[in-house]
């Protein structure tokens, strides 16, 4: 790459960087996210996801007190126990992705990939719900279902954010390829230089 694009190319990734971000600035709140159902801001994220990891945090108990291998006596079959052991797993990568979005509740793959495990969670847990009737106790059921509720109604403020974190996403790559492109005619609009 000869010196005179070189620089025409550091000028142009500056001049663009600064646009985003004077734009961001100048944005009524943070990371430029339009306000969508109650989900404003990361602020109202961190809380949405303070609060899934809490209520899966109460899904461990109840999972740990399972014993689905004594259900197979009863009738029940052994799929119960592969379900109890992913639900289980599921339980703690829910909780491991949350506290990694926490950190950067920006992240539109941290928080799409938590949204699909709470999905995948849920599940295999109204499956084990329907076992614990059958082969278990009736308030351990009732226990566990009125957790996966609760962490619906989350999710689906979880999943707003998502949406309006999606859509602040795609407006910055606009914004950002848009600027790109104005500045690559710029540059090719000036005059190539003189060979000494």
């Amino acid at each position: 790459m000869k010196r005179a694009t070189f620089y025409h190319f550091f000028f142009a990734a500056a001049l663009v960087s600064t646009m985003i971000q004077a734009a961001r600035a100048q944005a009524p709140s943070n990371n430029n996210l339009p306000a969508i159902a109650g989900v404003e801001n990361p602020w109202d994220a961190r809380i949405i996801i303070d609060g899934l990891i809490k209520d899966n945090e109460q899904f461990q108990p109840i999972l740990n007190g399972l014993h689905p291998q004594d259900w197979i006596a009863k009738g029940a079959s052994s799929v119960y126990i592969q379900q109890w052991q992913q639900a289980v797993q599921q339980n703690k990568d829910v909780v491991t992705t949350a506290k990694m979005l926490l950190q950067k509740s920006d992240s539109l793959s941290l928080a799409l990939d938590n949204y699909f495990r709470l999905e995948a969670l849920e599940v295999t847990s109204r499956s084990l719900e329907e076992g614990i009737r059958r082969y278990a106790d009736r308030a351990t059921a009732d226990q566990l279902g009125a957790l996966i509720a609760r962490n619906f109604s989350a999710r689906e403020r979880f999943r707003d954010y998502i949406e309006s974190l999606a859509t602040s996403t795609e407006q910055n790559y606009k914004v950002a390829d848009a600027e790109a492109q104005r500045c690559r005619a710029m540059i090719s609009k000036e005059p190539a230089p003189k060979k000494r």
